[in-house]
């Protein structure tokens, strides 16, 4: 491993909540939901990083929501590829909204 090796690229973070946005409740097991995005990205991209995570944050009403969530971390994708797996497992997770970050980085296999 050296430093001169990393390759530049930009890293996507994507935040999914698994309360449903109709009922406000879980209504995909945490491991179902996992087998869904897991399935999609073995189908659509070369790899990724999937985790489970606990989200909080408050609505504009001041209500406070804290639900469990799953977090896909991609490198060295396209944009549109990962607006396109927003999408698909937006509507299989019945989400109102999906968080995404995208942040340059370094990288290389070791």
């Amino acid at each position: 491993m050296k430093p001169e090796n990393f390759e530049t690229t930009v890293e996507y973070k994507v935040y999914f909540g698994l309360f449903d946005q109709l009922t406000h409740k879980q209504e995909i097991r945490t491991a179902d939901a996992l087998e869904m995005v897991s399935d999609y990205i073995a189908s659509h991209f070369s790899g990724a990083t999937v985790y489970s995570g606990y989200g909080v944050y408050r609505h504009e009403d001041g209500s406070t929501v804290k639900e469990p969530s799953l977090i896909v971390e991609l490198l060295d994708v396209k944009f549109d590829d990962v607006a396109n797996m927003i999408n698909e497992i937006k509507y299989g997770l019945n989400q109102e909204s999906v968080l995404v970050s995208e942040t340059e980085t370094k990288y290389q296999f070791a």
